[in-house]
């Protein structure tokens, strides 16, 4: 409002005679100019004060909000409700110091509400959005913090929930960083919200096996087991039969803030442990192989030299032998070498001097009539 102000105050040194500009006119220009700031400084210096008084007032009335909830409450105060409390109280304290500091400076509330709306609608459009998700978040109480949660690939523990994004504590230590938007608009997976979760371990067993024996030892260990809740109770079916044995799918549930991979592991070790003093063995894979008549000769070989019989070594031929070799070698038919000798072409008779077709004709008639006449009938084509 006061840059509207800085013309009038400009103009307020200007005379009746508009022709007349020059040092003087500047000069009441800038005058006006310092007495309007003069003028308006402790409006601002109050404005000012104002805000700092209230953020200083937010922080304790937040506090108080959250000391209340915890001595109402006790320990067991959902900490999704102390986050949002807290929040909600300094949100709502610096919204009343921000008008009544605007309002000592003769600024128009429901102007500068509106003015305000619609700058931060388009330039903090997402940190809004991501404040107003996590706001949802915290008010549902379907997501809190230290939940269990899968989101997309990201699988870990929430860690807090602040204005704009939400922090995730990995399976390997990392932290992710996801924006709470992305927490509401994505496909959210919570380990924890159920007070039980159901763990899966699978096993195989040979096709011999017992599987009544089988499934009440197995039953009956993970029964045993101090961290699987009695209900809902555990169950061990028949998942599938495979190459080498049969699968074996054993479902037990336990409390959700509990180290399920610890306890699977656990359990693992226990049924392992009673199934190879029951003497049942789990199944090795099994292959089907086929041999050839190669393979066959070497296995005989090889059983040869496990039962200690060494097999004949190829001997050396003697100098005797390569002697004879030698002698019989020579006396061996030899391919004449005419046979690979080029023939030289015969010459080929003269086009003019060539006999002609009438001539082949009678010697073809004479070669197929001996006894005839010498000239052939002639032909009408």
């Amino acid at each position: 409002m006061w840059i509207e102000l800085i013309p009038q105050a400009l103009a307020a040194g200007t005379g009746a005679n508009a022709s007349v500009v020059g040092a003087g006119a500047e000069g009441d220009g800038l005058t006006g100019l310092l007495s309007f700031l003069t003028s308006h400084l402790p409006g601002w210096i109050g404005g000012i004060v104002i805000l700092v008084v209230f953020f200083g007032l937010a922080k304790v009335i937040s506090q108080r909000a959250k000391e209340k909830i915890i001595s109402s409450k006790g320990e067991d105060a959902p900490e999704n409700i102390l986050v949002l409390v807290e929040r909600l109280s300094k949100i709502g304290v610096m919204a009343v110091g921000i008008i009544i500091a605007g309002a000592v400076n003769g600024l128009n509330v429901a102007t500068m509400i509106g003015a305000i709306s619609l700058g931060i609608g388009f330039a903090l459009k997402d940190i809004i959005g991501n404040m107003i998700s996590s706001i949802v978040m915290l008010a549902q109480n379907r997501i809190r913090i230290g939940d269990f949660v899968k989101v997309g690939d990201i699988l870990g523990t929430i860690m807090s929930i602040d204005t704009r994004v939400t922090i995730i504590q990995a399976m390997d230590g990392s932290q992710v960083i996801v924006p709470n938007q992305a927490m509401l608009n994505q496909v959210l997976i919570s380990y924890t919200t159920n007070p039980f979760r159901r763990i899966q371990l699978d096993i195989s067993v040979y096709y011999e096996a017992d599987l009544a024996l089988v499934t009440s030892l197995v039953k009956g260990v993970v029964d045993k087991h101090p961290d699987v809740v009695p209900k809902p109770a555990s169950n061990v079916i028949v998942s599938e039969f495979d190459d080498s044995g049969i699968g074996l799918t054993i479902f037990f549930w336990i409390e959700s803030k509990k180290p399920w991979q610890q306890i699977r592991t656990n359990v693992a070790y226990r049924v392992n442990k009673a199934l190879n003093e029951a003497g049942i063995e789990m199944p090795y894979p099994i292959r089907t192989l086929k041999i050839d008549e190669d393979d066959r000769a070497f296995l005989k070989t090889m059983d040869s030299l496990k039962k200690g019989i060494v097999p004949e070594v190829a001997k050396n031929p003697t100098p005797e032998t390569l002697r004879h070799v030698a002698e019989v070698s020579e006396s061996d038919p030899t391919i004449p070498e005419k046979l690979f000798e080029e023939k030289p072409l015969e010459p080929q008779p003269d086009l003019e001097t060539a006999p002609s077709i009438e001539v082949f004709k009678e010697r073809e008639y004479a070669a197929a009539n001996p006894g005839g006449p010498g000239v052939p009938p002639p032909t009408h084509i």
